[in-house]
């Protein structure tokens, strides 16, 4: 929207200044209603995402005197999924080519097949739209982040053109910035249909012994077969009542 809106003729605010607050309100929402036909003269969206006092799509004729009224693009997922991938292409590690050619679009849960973009464009709200690399190698691409909570330290991911890794610690702090006021993302390790097992541990504590965990009543570490992770952003349109969301930690 444009910066700069002038609003001739409103006339001059009410002698009764009990009445000042509604004026302001009343004014407020027309001067949104005329910056938008404006900008949408323009090109902008002519059905934007609304935000009303900072809540995601309450109406603005609720705005408060003295409030704000902000008209946001539609979410675009095609293109925050166009852009990611070309991100995480542009700063995958180059050996085979192998890695930067195995990130995969998938849309809940499955591979998107056929055209991928046109799939994006029809993706509701509770779709759960991911990147991942497929190849069995790409968590030791990604390395280890620091945490101060678990007593962690971060650790250098595989590949030496890479040291940060590609995911989690490169391209997702860039996605948040670029995109974040229309989509939630978050970076996880997910499981896949691969039918690829490595050796892990369960049970028992990281910096445990066998003989402190018999103390404190906790199984001891085991060491099985279990499924491979693969690093995973995801990607998520914002949920209507996004403030509280996130005042309670859940967005």
């Amino acid at each position: 929207m444009a910066r700069n809106v002038t609003i001739e003729n409103l006339g001059g605010p009410p002698a009764d200044i009990d009445s000042i607050g509604k004026w302001v309100q009343a004014n407020t929402i027309t001067i949104a209603e005329q910056a938008l036909t404006e900008e949408v003269s323009k090109g902008f969206d002519n059905e934007p995402v609304v935000v009303t006092d900072n809540v995601v799509r309450r109406d603005y004729q609720q705005v408060k005197p003295f409030g704000k009224i902000e008209f946001l693009a539609r979410p675009d997922m095609a293109a925050a999924v166009y852009w990611a991938l070309t991100e995480l292409q542009k700063k995958s590690p180059v050996k085979t080519g192998r890695y930067a050619s195995s990130h995969v679009v998938m849309l809940n849960g499955a591979e998107i097949q056929g055209n991928i973009w046109q799939a994006l464009r029809n993706v509701k709200d509770g779709d759960r739209v991911q990147i991942v690399n497929v190849q069995p190698y790409a968590k030791k691409i990604e390395g280890r982040k620091g945490s101060r909570k678990r007593g962690l330290s971060a650790v250098a991911g595989l590949s030496k053109q890479a040291p940060r890794g590609v995911y989690e610690r490169v391209v997702l702090p860039e996605l948040i910035q670029r995109y974040g006021k229309s989509f939630f993302f978050d970076f996880k390790y997910v499981t896949l249909s691969t039918g690829v097992k490595v050796w892990g541990y369960i049970g028992g504590g990281r910096h445990k012994s066998k003989t402190l965990n018999r103390l404190i009543g906790q199984k001891a570490r085991k060491r099985v077969r279990r499924d491979l992770v693969y690093p995973a952003i995801q990607f998520f349109i914002k949920p209507f009542d996004l403030n509280a969301l996130e005042a309670q930690g859940a967005a």
